[in-house]
């Protein structure tokens, strides 16, 4: 197995150093390392058991050392979500793109929690199960999660998502003048915020959720070369832009036209100005219909014109989509585009909970809450950027899959965790070339094990 493997993870790792000191760096980098090898709940009794008497090269430390790095080491979660973006991220998506724009999803996510003394957890809402007759409301923490989208240029029809930011929403009782109380909007504003300030000289294209469809999140992205793709209410107030103000006139100036029909209304009765695009949606070339009303949605954006897209299926299998862009003079193609792009982050929060543990950390105490659940998505993103970099182009580092796997178009996050896991553990199991053909089957099925490749 080539060495620039193994060396090529540490340099991922480095470029994260500059958050913490020396001594703290080198917990760190066993424990990302280890929360790749580790099988099971990534707690810090089975990283340090993981982890072993050596990783890497370095001497393991006590494990004391391990459960301090969450809950009293000198580091921020802040620092680290700037520099994954400046330093990871940013690169990988410049050296895709030929103009310098990030693509940032933001969505939320419950994490279900057992205790009761647990810091920050409360009942929350959990949107992904359930349906509009049963509302499931477990005890969970509630994360905001902003995560940069990205077509890789081996599969130019795969959205992949790279998780970068993290904020834990609180609910008041959890406030206090260190931490007042934010809502979850407010929380998206102030990641698009810190992606600008971390990005000053790059265009910030945001799609969310109709949720942060509000005045905060349009606030944020008020800014030079930023914009919101969202979902608009079918039954939203829109208002006309206002008219040109005649000169004998006196008075204010007005900041809205009159009411126009509700989008829905719209849908259903306006036959003229449709137009036919294809687009690129959900790995697939499709053409769809769609319907452009530039007008004020004045409880959203005020008097911030807006741009509202009736998007149709033309086969009539699928219900009118609303979408609306903050700036008016982008390309309807692309607003469609953007508006399916919000997926991949649905896939980085289910691969977060079922492979990365963000969901079965055991941390109780106000720090290690804050810090450890989103090193499952810390790891994720440098796990995807470590197999951008190296992992693709070694074909003999690639997972064994079974015979009647077929053939897939795009690797699945699995498949990058088990590329760099059987790197890792060919470099810690140093085993014979010689092996005779029993030991060579059974180091192979261990190997399976180890790195579920499927």
């Amino acid at each position: 197995m080539d060495a620039t493997l193994v060396t090529g993870w540490e340099a991922l790792c480095q470029l994260l150093g500059a958050a913490f000191t020396r001594p703290t760096f080198i917990t760190f980098l066993h424990i990302a390392t280890g929360w790749v090898l580790c099988r099971s709940k990534p707690t810090v009794t089975n990283l340090v058991c993981t982890i072993g008497s050596s990783l890497l090269g370095h001497v393991a430390k006590h494990w004391t050392v391990y459960e301090r790095f969450f809950y009293r080491a000198a580091w921020s979660l802040e620092n680290v979500s700037r520099l994954l973006l400046v330093r990871v991220v940013a690169p990988l998506v410049k050296a895709r793109a030929t103009e310098a724009v990030i693509d940032l999803a933001i969505d939320d996510t419950t994490c279900g929690r057992c205790g009761k003394h647990v810091a920050y957890a409360g009942y929350f809402k959990d949107a992904s199960v359930g349906n509009t007759l049963q509302r499931v409301v477990h005890w969970a923490h509630n994360w905001v999660i902003g995560c940069v989208t990205m077509r890789p240029q081996r599969w130019p029809k795969w959205v992949m998502g790279l998780p970068v930011l993290f904020a834990l929403y609180r609910k008041r009782p959890g406030c206090d003048r260190r931490h007042p109380f934010l809502t979850r909007q407010q929380i998206a504003a102030a990641m698009i915020r810190h992606v600008h300030e971390a990005l000053p000289d790059w265009t910030i294209r945001v799609a969310a959720d109709g949720q942060y469809a509000s005045q905060a999140v349009v606030a944020a992205t008020s800014t030079a070369g930023t914009n919101l793709v969202s979902r608009l209410r079918s039954d939203a107030a829109i208002y006309a832009l206002p008219s040109p103000r005649r000169r004998p006139q006196r008075g204010r100036k007005p900041k809205k036209g009159p009411r126009l029909p509700a989008p829905k209304q719209i849908a259903a009765r306006r036959k003229k100005g449709w137009q036919t695009v294809e687009v690129l949606i959900y790995g697939q070339r499709v053409k769809r219909r769609v319907l452009p009303v530039v007008c004020l949605w004045y409880h959203v954006s005020k008097d911030h014109p807006i741009k509202l897209l009736i998007i149709r299926d033309p086969a009539g299998q699928q219900k009118d989509d609303f979408a609306f862009c903050t700036d008016p003079a982008v390309d309807d193609v692309q607003i469609v585009e953007r508006f399916a792009a919000r997926w991949p982050i649905e896939e980085t929060i289910h691969d977060g909970k079922q492979l990365g543990g963000f969901e079965q950390v055991q941390g109780w105490c106000p720090r290690t809450v804050e810090r450890q659940a989103p090193m499952a998505l810390v790891v994720q993103t440098l796990v995807k950027a470590w197999y951008l970099h190296y992992g693709v182009r070694a074909g003999s580092a690639q997972p064994q899959g079974t015979d009647w796997m077929y053939s897939k178009d795009h690797p699945s996050y699995l498949d990058m965790l088990a590329t760099l896991r059987r790197v890792l553990w060919d470099h810690r199991i140093n085993h014979n070339s010689t092996l005779g053909g029993r030991l060579r089957g059974i180091w192979k099925t261990l190997q399976f094990t180890l790195c579920a490749a499927a």
